[in-house]
Protein backbone atom coordinates (compact mmCIF):
# COMPACT_ATOMS: atom_id res chain seq x y z
CA UNK A 1 0.00 0.00 0.00
CA UNK A 2 1.51 3.29 -0.65
CA UNK A 3 1.57 5.95 1.88
CA UNK A 4 -0.62 8.79 0.46
CA UNK A 5 -3.53 6.42 0.12
CA UNK A 6 -3.41 6.10 4.23
CA UNK A 7 -2.70 9.79 5.03
CA UNK A 8 -7.28 10.09 4.95
CA UNK A 9 -7.46 7.79 7.22
CA UNK A 10 -4.85 9.02 9.95
CA UNK A 11 -5.62 12.19 9.45
CA UNK A 12 -9.58 11.27 10.42
CA UNK A 13 -7.91 9.45 13.63
CA UNK A 14 -6.36 12.62 14.36
CA UNK A 15 -9.10 14.69 14.11
CA UNK A 16 -11.30 12.58 16.24
CA UNK A 17 -8.69 12.41 19.04
CA UNK A 18 -8.39 15.83 19.21
CA UNK A 19 -11.73 16.72 19.32
CA UNK A 20 -12.47 14.47 22.00
CA UNK A 21 -9.63 16.23 24.03
CA UNK A 22 -11.29 19.57 23.42
CA UNK A 23 -14.85 18.82 24.08
CA UNK A 24 -14.67 16.30 26.77
CA UNK A 25 -13.47 19.05 29.59
CA UNK A 26 -17.03 20.59 29.05
CA UNK A 27 -18.81 17.26 29.30
CA UNK A 28 -17.74 16.51 32.93
CA UNK A 29 -20.23 15.67 34.94
CA UNK A 30 -21.45 18.47 37.54
CA UNK A 31 -22.21 16.60 41.14
CA UNK A 32 -24.68 18.00 43.62
CA UNK A 33 -24.71 17.49 47.29
CA UNK A 34 -26.54 14.62 48.96
CA UNK A 35 -29.29 16.04 51.08
CA UNK A 36 -30.09 13.77 54.13
CA UNK A 37 -32.92 13.63 56.30
CA UNK A 38 -32.28 13.74 60.34
CA UNK A 39 -35.69 12.40 60.67
CA UNK A 40 -35.38 9.11 59.16
CA UNK A 41 -36.21 6.37 61.85
CA UNK A 42 -35.82 2.37 61.68
CA UNK A 43 -38.46 0.19 63.58
CA UNK A 44 -36.89 -3.40 63.64
CA UNK A 45 -40.15 -6.03 63.13
CA UNK A 46 -41.52 -6.92 66.21
CA UNK A 47 -42.34 -5.20 69.09
CA UNK A 48 -40.10 -7.35 71.36
CA UNK A 49 -36.46 -6.63 72.27
CA UNK A 50 -33.55 -9.40 71.74
CA UNK A 51 -33.25 -11.01 75.00
CA UNK A 52 -29.22 -11.66 74.35
CA UNK A 53 -27.07 -9.94 72.02
CA UNK A 54 -23.52 -9.88 70.89
CA UNK A 55 -21.02 -7.81 69.19
CA UNK A 56 -21.04 -7.86 65.32
CA UNK A 57 -18.18 -10.28 65.17
CA UNK A 58 -19.23 -12.76 67.35
CA UNK A 59 -21.28 -15.84 65.70
CA UNK A 60 -24.01 -17.86 67.06
CA UNK A 61 -23.87 -15.86 70.62
CA UNK A 62 -21.39 -18.12 72.09
CA UNK A 63 -23.06 -21.36 71.06
CA UNK A 64 -22.85 -24.06 68.69
CA UNK A 65 -24.71 -23.58 65.64
CA UNK A 66 -26.36 -27.47 66.28
CA UNK A 67 -27.09 -26.26 70.06
CA UNK A 68 -30.57 -26.01 70.98
CA UNK A 69 -30.49 -22.72 73.50
CA UNK A 70 -33.34 -21.77 75.91
CA UNK A 71 -33.67 -17.55 75.38
CA UNK A 72 -32.41 -15.91 78.04
CA UNK A 73 -29.10 -18.60 78.35
CA UNK A 74 -25.56 -16.61 77.63
CA UNK A 75 -23.22 -18.39 75.49
CA UNK A 76 -20.02 -19.74 75.35
CA UNK A 77 -17.90 -16.56 78.15
CA UNK A 78 -15.37 -16.24 80.08
CA UNK A 79 -15.14 -15.35 83.76
CA UNK A 80 -11.93 -13.68 83.66
CA UNK A 81 -10.68 -10.44 83.23
CA UNK A 82 -9.30 -9.95 79.10
CA UNK A 83 -5.52 -8.97 80.64
CA UNK A 84 -5.15 -11.31 83.54
CA UNK A 85 -2.44 -11.22 85.61
CA UNK A 86 -1.14 -14.34 87.94
CA UNK A 87 1.71 -16.12 90.02
CA UNK A 88 1.61 -19.13 88.79
CA UNK A 89 3.74 -20.68 86.38
CA UNK A 90 0.41 -22.86 85.28
CA UNK A 91 -2.13 -20.35 84.49
CA UNK A 92 -5.62 -21.00 85.51
CA UNK A 93 -8.99 -20.43 83.48
CA UNK A 94 -12.27 -19.73 84.10
CA UNK A 95 -14.67 -20.12 81.48
CA UNK A 96 -18.72 -20.27 81.69
CA UNK A 97 -19.56 -23.42 79.19
CA UNK A 98 -23.55 -23.47 78.10
CA UNK A 99 -25.44 -26.58 77.61
CA UNK A 100 -23.58 -27.82 73.89
CA UNK A 101 -22.51 -30.39 71.85
CA UNK A 102 -19.02 -29.74 72.30
CA UNK A 103 -17.43 -32.17 74.28
CA UNK A 104 -14.21 -30.21 74.65
CA UNK A 105 -12.27 -26.68 73.65
CA UNK A 106 -9.03 -25.56 72.01
CA UNK A 107 -6.28 -23.97 74.18
CA UNK A 108 -3.50 -22.07 72.51
CA UNK A 109 -1.10 -20.05 74.45
CA UNK A 110 1.67 -17.97 72.79
CA UNK A 111 3.87 -14.99 73.73
CA UNK A 112 4.69 -11.99 71.69
CA UNK A 113 7.31 -13.42 69.70
CA UNK A 114 5.80 -16.26 69.11
CA UNK A 115 9.05 -18.18 71.10
CA UNK A 116 6.77 -20.23 73.12
CA UNK A 117 3.69 -21.55 71.81
CA UNK A 118 1.55 -24.10 72.85
CA UNK A 119 -1.77 -25.80 71.84
CA UNK A 120 -3.66 -28.83 73.01
CA UNK A 121 -7.58 -29.80 73.26
CA UNK A 122 -9.14 -30.09 77.14
CA UNK A 123 -12.53 -31.91 77.53
CA UNK A 124 -15.48 -30.58 78.78
CA UNK A 125 -17.55 -31.66 81.52
CA UNK A 126 -20.81 -32.94 80.61
CA UNK A 127 -22.89 -30.61 82.80
CA UNK A 128 -22.86 -27.04 81.94
CA UNK A 129 -21.39 -24.51 84.09
CA UNK A 130 -18.84 -22.55 85.49
CA UNK A 131 -15.77 -24.65 84.11
CA UNK A 132 -12.10 -23.91 85.45
CA UNK A 133 -8.73 -25.81 84.34
CA UNK A 134 -5.24 -24.77 84.61
CA UNK A 135 -2.18 -24.98 81.69
CA UNK A 136 -1.62 -28.42 81.64
CA UNK A 137 1.19 -30.39 83.04
CA UNK A 138 2.59 -31.35 79.73
CA UNK A 139 2.71 -27.81 78.82
CA UNK A 140 6.16 -25.61 79.21
CA UNK A 141 5.66 -22.61 82.37
CA UNK A 142 5.44 -19.43 81.24
CA UNK A 143 8.06 -16.59 82.19
CA UNK A 144 8.15 -14.16 84.92
CA UNK A 145 6.91 -10.58 83.59
CA UNK A 146 5.70 -11.80 79.83
CA UNK A 147 2.52 -11.16 78.39
CA UNK A 148 0.93 -14.54 76.75
CA UNK A 149 -1.88 -14.72 74.34
CA UNK A 150 -4.01 -16.71 75.45
CA UNK A 151 -6.84 -18.27 72.89
CA UNK A 152 -9.39 -20.69 73.87
CA UNK A 153 -12.42 -22.25 71.22
CA UNK A 154 -15.62 -23.90 71.72
CA UNK A 155 -15.42 -27.52 69.22
CA UNK A 156 -18.22 -27.82 68.00
CA UNK A 157 -17.16 -30.37 65.73
CA UNK A 158 -14.53 -33.19 65.10
CA UNK A 159 -11.83 -30.16 64.79
CA UNK A 160 -11.99 -26.20 65.56
CA UNK A 161 -14.06 -24.04 62.75
CA UNK A 162 -14.06 -20.57 61.68
CA UNK A 163 -17.74 -20.49 63.00
CA UNK A 164 -17.17 -22.10 66.24
CA UNK A 165 -17.08 -19.76 69.38
CA UNK A 166 -13.77 -18.55 70.55
CA UNK A 167 -12.30 -16.30 73.22
CA UNK A 168 -9.26 -14.78 73.99
CA UNK A 169 -7.34 -12.62 76.20
CA UNK A 170 -3.96 -11.80 77.58
CA UNK A 171 -2.53 -13.13 80.85
CA UNK A 172 1.20 -12.00 82.52
CA UNK A 173 3.03 -13.28 85.24
CA UNK A 174 4.18 -11.71 87.81
CA UNK A 175 6.80 -11.97 90.75
CA UNK A 176 4.65 -13.09 94.01
CA UNK A 177 7.01 -11.69 95.78
CA UNK A 178 6.44 -7.96 94.33
CA UNK A 179 2.47 -8.73 94.68
CA UNK A 180 2.85 -8.98 98.95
Amino acid sequence: MNWHNNRFPLSLFALTVSLGVTIAPSLVAQTQPLTTSSNVSIKAPGSDSPVYTVGGGSRHGGVCAADKVAGEAFGFQVLMPAYSETSKDRPSFSLQVPQTVATKVFLSLRDANEDYYYQTTISLPKAPGQFNFSLPADAPVIETNKEYTWFVGLVCNQALEPNDPTIQGVIKRVDAQLNL
